[in-house]
């Protein structure tokens, strides 16, 4: 089995101490500034992205989970009254996960907070030259 090359693994270990440097660091701006952990906002944006409303399956798949966990992360978003869960008229056993007026507050709020951090954090920190090499070595990936 081949494991790659010793750049190939720092590449990698790069990667991994980078996305989990830049998570923290933007989950605690969120934190302070809107007690909204990062995962939350990331909802907020799915259901925003797709008009407000996704089945729940559709969110599982845009935040990479399995539907149980979903339900269960739901489950915790909802009592904030950030998002609800519909019935599906179509289908009886689907639901739909919405995006409520208060849910789209605080993206109002918390999106030009995350968006500060993700240029100051990320953006500012790569020349036009880095921000494609990395968008074509990622693009790889998925």
């Amino acid at each position: 089995m081949k494991v790659g090359t010793a750049q190939q693994l720092e590449a990698w270990r790069l990667f991994l101490e980078a996305h989990a440097s830049l998570t923290r660091i933007l989950e605690r701006e969120l934190m302070d500034e809107c007690q909204l952990p990062l995962t939350w906002y990331d909802v907020l944006v799915q259901l925003d992205e797709a008009g407000g409303n996704l089945r729940m399956h559709e969110l599982a798949d845009r935040l990479l989970l399995s539907r149980s966990a979903t339900t269960r992360f739901v489950e915790r978003i909802e009592k904030q009254d950030l998002i609800e869960r519909r019935a599906c008229p179509e289908d009886r056993r689907g639901t739909f996960v919405v995006l409520t007026d208060g849910g789209k507050d605080v993206l109002r709020n918390a999106a030009p907070i995350h968006l500060a951090g993700v240029e100051k954090h990320f953006a500012d920190r790569l020349t036009e030259a880095d921000t494609r090499a990395l968008t074509k070595a990622l693009g790889k990936l998925g």
